[in-house]
């Protein structure tokens, strides 16, 4: 079978086997380059008022937003390690264990907990797409304190917010 090329002037910029994109060292490097571009962008809004929330939750949540959609580009062009070793990094910098309150229902609330579940269940989707990414999931941080969220209240009701 014949590898489909993408070129520009003349260059090779990407390959393909059918079933992903293989980008070159230096589109790599542009890709990381572009999120970085967009962190500080985002930062510099938050710092000068331009974002609608800037309580820590809701920054929170843009980064990890942000990171995810990064994690989605990486995904997309082949790099599963690092996409998911950003996905994991977008659900663990949500939470602020010191901030969660227990409430007199026994309920546990953060502004930034129904967020993080459903990005450990990204992450479980993607392990599902790609099974050799599993002990990367089994022995992350994100995966350990996702398991002793669920151990430690698993008798309360989860309230928070989704974005």
């Amino acid at each position: 079978m014949r590898r489909k090329r993408i070129k520009s002037n003349g260059t090779l910029m990407a390959w393909s086997n059918g079933e992903e994109t293989h980008l070159r060292r230096e589109q790599t490097r542009e890709l990381k380059a572009d999120f970085v571009r967009q962190q500080q962008q985002y930062r510099r809004r938050v710092a000068e008022g331009y974002e609608w929330e800037t309580d820590t939750p809701a920054v929170l949540r843009g980064e990890s937003m942000l990171r995810e959609e990064y994690s989605d580009r990486l995904w997309g062009v082949g790099l599963h390690v690092e996409s998911m070793l950003e996905l994991m990094l977008a659900a663990v910098q949500l939470i602020d264990w010191d901030e969660i309150v227990l409430g007199p229902e026994i309920n546990y609330y953060h502004p930034n907990l129904s967020r993080y579940r459903y990005l450990i269940g990204r992450c479980r989707e993607r392990v599902d797409e790609a099974p050799r990414l599993e002990p990367l999931l089994a022995n992350s941080m994100a995966q350990d304190w996702f398991v002793e969220m669920e151990q430690r209240y698993a008798g309360s009701k989860v309230t928070g917010w989704i974005s």
